[in-house]
């Protein structure tokens, strides 16, 4: 789960959680984060091995959502990733 507002990028999931900021105009959106592991996953090897990892982000976004074509540079290399985010608001 992610919460964007007001240009600030709070969220994560059952073992990272992601901070950064962001911004926006013409349907198009910038943004960075870092990525942190709070729980080491058992039986699992994370991508990242536990580092704090530093994302910069680029993409599309309208009032139902956006996507996002990424770069996480981990100190010895560096990731590509491609995401897209929904809206979900609560009736």
């Amino acid at each position: 789960m992610m919460l964007l507002i007001d240009g600030r990028i709070l969220g994560g999931d059952a073992f990272f959680y992601y901070l950064g900021s962001y911004s926006s105009a013409d349907g198009r959106w910038k943004g960075e984060m870092l990525n942190q592991e709070h729980t080491p996953a058992k039986a699992e090897v994370p991508v990242f091995g536990g580092r704090e990892i530093s994302i910069g982000f680029t993409g599309i976004c309208d009032a139902h959502g956006g996507s996002l074509e990424a770069t996480a540079f981990d100190g010895r290399r560096s990731v590509r990733l491609m995401a897209v985010l929904r809206l979900i608001r609560k009736a």
